[in-house]
């Protein structure tokens, strides 16, 4: 391939001010020198320039690190220019890897679908049962509502367990014997006010005790 020259007496040389590019094949050699036809001077050879653009090359690389690895770019020349492989015409350009992020080992990562991050719904109070318990009457065992530490309230229930007569406080009284049952009974204070005998026969009457 013919090589290229150029004329450098600027503002002396019409040749040089224009940029002109003479080919080898139509200059003429002085002393060795190829000289330029306008003023005489010798002529500066002008060097071939890489095949491959070399803004392409750096945005392709500047991709490729941020893509992250090690990339190796081999750029092929017409002429070799101090590449690694002279016979080749190559020069490999090593890129070096990409930062990869580091994962702090302490720092906890959610779980997604884990249910861990899920607020559970609040639980409603559940009402607290009533104050119920034993209570030995002396003449029959005692199941039912309390308050301080006495029958107190309705739906009680007392099962007899000697024979015992009921005060009626109006002059009578309600005869009781073991194996009769008080049911849905009234106590206020630790005193029997009303409810209902319960015979094992199957008779039943009520009573209220008139305080």
């Amino acid at each position: 391939m013919a090589k290229t020259y150029k004329c450098t007496n600027y503002g002396i040389c019409t040749e040089a001010d224009k940029g002109t590019v003479f080919q080898e094949t139509d200059l003429e050699e002085v002393d060795g020198k190829f000289v330029c036809p306008k003023c005489g001077q010798a002529l500066e050879e002008i060097e071939k320039k890489p095949g491959v653009n070399g803004k392409l090359i750096a945005i392709i690389a500047a991709a490729l690190v941020a893509a992250g690895g090690t990339v190796y770019i081999a750029c092929f020349k017409g002429k070799s220019n101090g590449g690694n492989d002279p016979a080749l015409g190559i020069d490999t350009i090593v890129l070096p890897p990409a930062d990869t992020p580091k994962v702090d080992p302490q720092v906890d990562t959610p779980k997604v679908g884990s249910g861990a991050d899920t607020e559970k719904p609040p639980v409603p109070p559940q009402p607290e049962p009533s104050q119920s318990t034993s209570y030995n009457l002396g003449w029959g065992i005692y199941e039912g509502p309390m308050k301080g530490g006495k029958p107190d309230g309705l739906g009680g229930e007392v099962r007899i367990t000697k024979s015992y007569k009921i005060d009626m406080k109006d002059g009578s009284y309600k005869q009781v014997t073991k194996g009769d049952r008080l049911v849905n009974t009234k106590f206020k204070g630790g005193k029997l006010v009303q409810g209902y005998i319960h015979h094992p026969g199957g008779t039943q009457e009520s009573f209220t005790i008139g305080y």
